[in-house]
């Protein structure tokens, strides 16, 4: 989401700049207060955290920040946020710009706060206090939310800060101030969550965070997540919006390694999607499988074979029209993993690519008795006429869902979505043919389809693609 560093003359200036978005809530039930943090951003941004101990004059405390290559050892100096020894959590969301307003009372700082506040504060109200002499100049283009241990919380710009008004909060990418709202679906969606529940799990955070995760394909997805204890300072992480595997740690047992600092990637197993690819690229399907399946016997430790990276490298080759490698691939997971609904789903889908509706609709057939709501078997396997059923579980805070494609002309014609128990739902007529289609939320957000891995770029442009 939040900041990017600007080189200038082989100089690093410390400018903000808003290019993304990310979702940052508060949760407190009185008895623990946790932060969740979605950070969104390009898909190949990476990222590093780190740890610096306490000394004599500051506390011990971590943080998070971009990679940029040439600079890495620097980019502490330019964190996307942190969070100290006390519980003292920081985090940047960006906002459109909005040029800061200097009193001539107060010096002028172009320094970044995060690392002072984390050294020198235990609470929001010492870091504001710390922070109050200064005009920040460089807090135009993004907001800097702060929250504490004992339940407080507030959002700075370099032009207003707001307080603690809730016992929860939600922020995400525009300005608050004066009680200023925009229609965003994340912050609707985590609001609305928050306030079903009277008290907090590490399980309902994580809930929320999955609801408001950008997912592929995009320009923007959700690059990590993480669910934080205040109280205890332990953190569960999570990668690219996978959050079927967590990675657990606490701030004092990092703090007492030293000073040090890790990839965030470093943490988790490898990805098996990028290497089956590399190696199909090289060696073809057969070696692909055999090098698949020596891991998955072998190396579960080291390569990740929980989440469906290897489902989506599959449908990685279904979009490239490798549709016969496609097919034995996905076959040969349904050997070694067993029954799968999303297994199932895209075999089904690689069949209807060949032409063989005969299988294909065994395996939808097989989809809709266990799993009678699964999207991918009504948007690919029930049709009737020339009927296709769009019935999406996604953006549950949305106020309104619009369909657009080259069967709607794009916004001439866009076709409204209606809430049905918990989904988007609409039958349309498509005439035969490739068809390429996203949604429309709010009348503001152009999204791809978050489930249909078969999709096209334009540019910077993504459109979801379903034949019919």
């Amino acid at each position: 989401m939040k900041t990017k560093i600007v080189y200038i003359c082989l100089l690093i200036v410390s400018t903000f700049i808003p290019i993304n978005a990310c979702t940052i809530f508060l949760a407190n039930d009185g008895k623990n207060i946790w932060i969740g943090n979605n950070e969104d951003e390009s898909p190949d941004m990476k990222y590093r955290f780190w740890y610096i101990p306490r000394e004599e004059k500051s506390w011990g405390y971590m943080l998070w920040s971009e990679k940029h290559d040439g600079y890495n050892d620097v980019m502490w100096q330019y964190p996307q946020g942190g969070m100290n020894e006390h519980g003292l959590f920081l985090d940047y969301t960006a906002i459109d710009d909005i040029p800061v307003i200097v009193n001539s009372s107060k010096i002028n700082r172009e320094q970044e706060v995060v690392n002072d506040i984390l050294k020198k504060c235990k609470s929001v109200k010492e870091a504001l206090q710390l922070i109050a002499p200064y005009n920040l100049l460089k807090l135009s283009g993004a907001q800097l939310f702060i929250a504490d241990s004992s339940r407080d919380y507030a959002t700075i710009h370099g032009n207003y800060i707001v307080t603690k008004t809730t016992r929860n909060f939600s922020l995400t990418n525009y300005c608050i101030a004066n009680g200023h709202q925009e229609t965003c679906w994340r912050r609707e969606t985590s609001t609305d969550l928050l306030a079903q529940s009277h008290s907090f799990t590490e399980k309902k955070i994580t809930h929320i965070l999955t609801e408001t995760a950008q997912r592929e394909p995009g320009d923007i997805i959700t690059n990590y997540s993480m669910t934080i204890n205040l109280k205890k300072q332990e953190m569960v992480l999570y990668l690219k919006g996978d959050f079927t595997t967590p990675v657990r740690f606490k701030l004092a047992k990092e703090l007492k390694k030293g000073k040090h600092s890790s990839d965030i990637t470093e943490y988790f197993p490898k990805n098996i999607r990028s290497l089956l690819s590399s190696i199909y690229q090289n060696k073809g399907m057969d070696e692909t499988i055999r090098l698949y399946n020596s891991l998955f016997k072998n190396s579960s430790e080291i390569y990740n074979f929980k989440n469906n990276d290897a489902i989506y490298f599959g449908a990685d080759l279904l979009r490239t029209h490798k549709t016969d490698d496609a097919i034995t691939f996905i076959e040969n997971l349904k050997k070694r993993t067993g029954k799968s609904i999303l297994i199932n789903d895209w075999l089904a889908i690689a069949y209807q690519y060949k032409g063989d509706s005969i299988q294909s609709q065994k395996y939808f057939y097989s989809v809709l008795q266990d799993s009678p709501n699964d999207y991918l078997a009504n948007l690919y396997g029930k049709r009737n006429s020339r009927k296709v059923i769009f019935k999406i579980n996604a953006w549950p805070g949305a106020h309104n869902v619009k369909l657009i494609g080259s069967f709607t002309q794009w916004l001439k014609e866009p076709i409204v979505l209606e809430k049905q128990k918990g989904y988007w739902y609409a039958e349309v007529e498509v005439l035969k043919g490739r068809h390429e289609y996203k949604f429309l939320v709010d009348d503001v957000f152009y999204l791809a389809d978050p489930f249909n891995l078969i999709y096209i770029w334009n540019g910077n442009n993504v459109n979801s693609v379903l034949p019919f």
